[in-house]
């Protein structure tokens, strides 16, 4: 070490093997991997997923209030009008935009339980989100930092390029 005090000595960051994703990489994550369980998400990776899924969530569903409102249903209160009135079309739009939210959730959900095993944490705490205020506990294991040990669930998903 140099004789200087630590404060004037120039920072190294530290190494780390953990990958930092790209907003693209949790993207495309976001939609082909839902149901690779066994594997690790980073705390990086897993808010832009989850930023992702409120995008797409709110583009989905200006979709599907512009698909009723073509068909002038959109403003009605009477159910039985808006059983009656809409067209082919937007009953078939209205399907495609019902699938994408279940895979968008399917994935959100894939980089929710992949996030938990990076934490250590088994995919199993997950259920915490069904009683009141579990919720709470899930948001704080979705921000703890990466283990930066091994842990039984395997590697990442994507490694950096060097």
């Amino acid at each position: 070490m140099e004789d200087k005090p630590y404060y004037e000595q120039e920072y190294h960051e530290p190494k780390s093997d953990i990958p930092r994703p790209t907003f693209g990489q949790a993207f495309k994550l976001l939609f082909t991997a839902p149901f690779k369980w066994n594997a690790r998400s980073t705390r990086r990776g897993f808010w832009y997923a989850y930023v992702w899924t409120i995008i797409l969530l709110v583009i989905l569903a200006a979709c599907s209030a512009t698909a009723y409102s073509i068909d002038g249903v959109a403003y009605s209160s009477n159910e039985f009008f808006l059983l009656t009135h809409v067209s082919t079309g937007t009953v078939i739009i209205q399907i495609i935009i019902y699938l994408l939210i279940i895979w968008i959730l399917l994935g959100q959900l894939g980089f929710t339980v992949r996030r938990l095993h990076d934490t250590d944490h088994t995919g199993w705490w997950y259920w915490l989100s069904v009683i009141p205020f579990g919720y709470l506990f899930l948001l704080y294991f979705m921000i703890l930092p990466t283990v930066e040990k091994p842990v039984r669930w395997g590697g990442y998903l994507f490694k950096e390029k060097k």
